[in-house]
């Protein structure tokens, strides 16, 4: 089952960028998202700035960055995320553009205690799963709904489950190749 499984996918992919008309194209983006982080802590807003390379109407490459902060404990947390994600865009490039999504991501967080010289840092490496829906009627101006769903820490993946989700007005510059 996982052989055929994966043959799909790999048929998918292939079919994807041999049938996309090539229309591939840089854009970066600015987004304001709300994370949830792992444990007790509560949400907090989270900045991400995101560059997104597009092989063709069906495929592209996305990096990101983010950054946020937030109380746990006795500590105040710094978290910066760094991520390498595949998107696939199953209905082309359009003004109405679903997506979905796997990546890599580096997870940095540092712990501030209060009246402790010595703080703590953490690098992670882990998963993420996202998923969205972008409205774009104009080419550098459009509407976003986005998800994340990280796996903070491969080693250690099931204490470290945390989501992000944002949307909005977002504004892009794109740069066609």
């Amino acid at each position: 089952m996982k052989n055929k499984l994966t043959f799909v996918i790999l048929i998918a992919l292939a079919a994807a960028t041999g049938f996309g008309k090539s229309d591939s194209h840089i854009s970066l983006i600015a987004r304001a998202e709300i994370y949830d982080p792992p444990g007790s802590a509560k949400i907090a807003p989270m900045f991400t700035f995101e560059g997104r390379y597009r092989f063709n109407a069906f495929l592209a490459a996305t990096g990101s960055g983010s950054w946020t902060q937030y109380g746990y404990d006795d500590a105040d947390v710094t978290y910066i995320p760094v991520s390498v994600d595949g998107e696939l865009h199953p209905f082309g490039k359009g003004v109405f553009d679903p997506f979905a999504g796997v990546g890599l991501g580096f997870n940095f967080r540092r712990f501030d205690y209060s009246g402790v010289q010595d703080d703590e840092t953490e690098l992670t490496l882990g998963l993420e799963f996202l998923g969205g829906v972008t409205y774009k009627p104009k080419n550098q101006f459009g509407f976003d709904f986005n998800f994340k769903y990280r796996i903070e820490d491969i080693a250690n993946a099931g204490d470290t489950g945390s989501w992000s989700f944002g949307g909005g007005v977002t504004g892009s510059w794109e740069k066609d190749l």
